[in-house]
């Protein structure tokens, strides 16, 4: 399978920001279509969802925050607290 780049698909937006038209080759469409197809089989899934997106944007928001702690072998317990808190 060929690799599908942002050069491959031109996607217009109307004043508000929203998506209302997609450009791209036929080629192209087979490629996203197989890919596609391959990401809802597989595994790995559920990652596509709505609630994992939304799951995935709100850690984004807690790590830029501050609200994250790195956790090494020698402060397990510290972490472990801290999730308790």
């Amino acid at each position: 399978m060929s690799e599908a780049t942002l050069n491959d698909i031109k996607i217009f937006f109307d004043k508000t920001g929203k998506a209302q038209e997609v450009l791209m080759s036929y080629e192209t469409f087979l490629s996203l279509e197989v890919f596609l197809k391959e990401l809802r089989t597989s595994d790995q899934s559920y990652f596509v969802t709505k609630e994992w997106q939304k799951r995935i944007r709100e850690a984004e928001a807690d790590i830029e925050a501050g609200r994250a702690y790195r956790v090494q072998a020698q402060n397990i317990e510290k972490a472990l607290d801290w999730l308790d808190e």
